[in-house]
């Protein structure tokens, strides 16, 4: 009988509650959105995109392409860097990256 591998994975086996990337995406897109006082209709027009998708993006709830997150950015006068992993000093931006006190930093050998 056949054994299969388990391999441990810190990204994935650390216990940290971070956002997920929809959701910092979604925060940041709304939070810049209202910052600039522009409302869902119009930004949904200027990206390209409908209201209905709008909506999940800004809830946190959208798969969308990195192309799409480029043209969110522009349309914001920001980064998708920022967009997608917030920056530090601002509030309830993630940490990127997540840092766990476990991880091995030796390199592999």
């Amino acid at each position: 009988m056949k054994q299969t591998r388990q391999h441990s994975d810190p990204l994935t086996d650390a216990t940290f509650d971070a956002p997920s990337l929809a959701e910092t995406l979604g925060r940041n897109v709304k939070a810049l959105r209202k910052d600039e006082r522009i409302t869902k209709t119009r930004f949904a027009a200027m990206v390209g995109i409908g209201r209905p998708l709008l909506n999940k993006i800004e809830s946190g709830t959208a798969n969308v392409r990195l192309s799409l997150v480029e043209e969110l950015a522009s349309a914001l006068d920001t980064t998708p860097h920022f967009l997608l992993f917030g920056a530090p000093g601002i509030p309830n931006a993630p940490e990127f990256p997540p840092t766990s006190p476990n991880w091995p930093l030796e390199p592999y050998v």
